[in-house]
């Protein structure tokens, strides 16, 4: 699974990108605002996929001058699956935060980071998860963690790097600069928790 293409697990062309576009906009798009959107893209190659989802009547136009504007049609029958897969990086992480909140003590804090959350996936990335442990049950934790790793795993079809870090940790790493709590300041989006949560810890630890 890749985040920034994710109707590519049913289909690698050019007619997922667009679709992936067309469902989450509200707006209609020209062939070029598109071919801003997806960068790399022929200008005719996304022109002829519009036609054929056009002919298929899952994508609408309208034409306004010379002008010509698409959109997803939501009251097709496969309009909602369309959607659905369309966010297949908020399924995740709606599913990891459903896991993580059942646990006997969920984690102070969990995120997606890396490569999936910035959109910048190869098929074969990790799907890199960061959980702040409440350091109650060592034991429990690790096998819960474990667990969950697996679970992505299965769900996504990437591997899982789950990093863990007790509230004490992530503060020594704020102190000593760790790249990776950079990382996660630049780009984690938040599962569970407070959002603000990480960058208040280590402005704290920083003073």
């Amino acid at each position: 699974m890749q985040t920034q293409h994710p109707l590519a697990v049913i289909t690698p062309t050019l007619d997922g990108d667009v679709l992936a576009v067309l469902a989450t906009a509200d707006a209609p798009h020209t062939v070029g605002g598109i071919q801003k959107l997806l960068g790399g893209r022929s200008y005719e190659g996304i022109r002829k996929v519009l036609t054929r989802l056009t002919a298929q009547g899952t994508v609408t136009s309208q034409q306004v001058s010379t002008v010509v504007s698409y959109r997803l049609n939501r009251e097709h029958l496969a309009a909602e699956h369309i959607i659905a897969l369309a966010d297949l990086r908020g399924a995740l992480m709606d599913r990891v935060r459903s896991q993580v909140q059942a646990w006997p003590t969920p984690p102070v804090w969990a995120a997606l980071f890396g490569s999936a959350a910035r959109g910048q996936m190869l098929p074969d990335s990790d799907i890199d998860l960061f959980l702040v442990d409440p350091a109650v049950d060592a034991d429990q934790w690790e096998a819960l963690v474990d667990q969950l790793s697996r679970d992505v795993s299965r769900w996504t079809g990437n591997d899982a790097r789950v990093l863990s870090m007790t509230e004490a940790e992530v503060r020594a790493s704020a102190v000593t600069r760790d790249p990776i709590l950079q990382s996660l300041l630049e780009d984690a989006l938040t599962i569970s928790g407070d959002p603000v949560w990480l960058r208040r810890v280590v402005a704290g630890a920083r003073r």
